[in-house]
């Protein structure tokens, strides 16, 4: 069976972090929704030729936050920390830095349920 993957959707803009349910930073974020399609005979155990979903993206953190210094080490620390999106929607997440080099986080769900609705 081939796998391949059908983008569902891009969320992107301002949003904000937030660490146990307090503000944390404001970011800016681009996610990428993705679901493996299944080419081929599903294996017994799988639905019809779907898969599960992924989210990945990434997020920076606004230069107008205060305590930078303080915030980027919370932010990188690998602690379990909520996006919430524009449109509402909230994600759990832990951020890793992307390189050393750049201001982005590479955020990675902490679960499989994805998105959580207001």
């Amino acid at each position: 069976m081939m796998k391949t993957y059908k983008t569902l959707e891009t969320p992107s803009g301002s949003g904000e972090l937030r660490a146990a349910g307090l503000h944390l930073a404001k970011v800016f974020y681009h996610l990428k929704v993705r679901q493996e399609i299944m080419v081929g005979e599903p294996a017994a155990d799988q639905a019809e030729g779907l898969g599960p979903l992924e989210i990945a993206g990434e997020v920076t953190v606004s230069l107008d936050e205060p305590m930078q210094t303080q915030v980027l080490g919370r932010v990188g620390s690998g602690e379990l920390l909520t996006l919430h999106l524009t449109d509402g929607r909230r994600l759990d997440v832990t951020a890793t830095k992307v390189d050393m080099l750049s201001d982005a986080y590479r955020i990675v769900p902490s679960s499989s349920a994805g998105f959580i609705s207001e």
